[in-house]
């Protein structure tokens, strides 16, 4: 074995260690790109979930105010109903 050809085994794993780190360095930056998109895709999801729980949830004082003052409006409309279609006793003998 010659000097020359130690030195030509040593250039190609030094070029072979080369192109380890360069993949792995590559490998590391998509690490990373992708290790952001989770990211932001959780804080978006977060974001979205709270804005639908602002759109659609009911506000519970609403929807019970709401309720009473169409159970108010039924009773008041059966009330005059009531008064306008009174039975009579000539009703009755029909």
């Amino acid at each position: 074995m010659s000097g020359d050809n130690f030195d030509e085994y040593l250039n190609v794993i030094d070029s072979h260690t080369n192109d380890l780190l360069n993949e792995r360095a590559d490998l590391g930056a998509r690490m990373n790109r992708v290790d952001l998109l989770e990211t932001r895709l959780s804080q978006q999801e977060i974001s979205t979930n709270k804005i639908m729980s602002e759109n659609e949830d009911a506000h519970m004082e609403e929807v019970i105010m709401n309720l009473k003052m169409q159970e108010s409006i039924y009773r008041s409309s059966l009330s005059a109903g009531a008064r306008i279609i009174q039975p009579t006793l000539m009703d009755f003998l029909r």
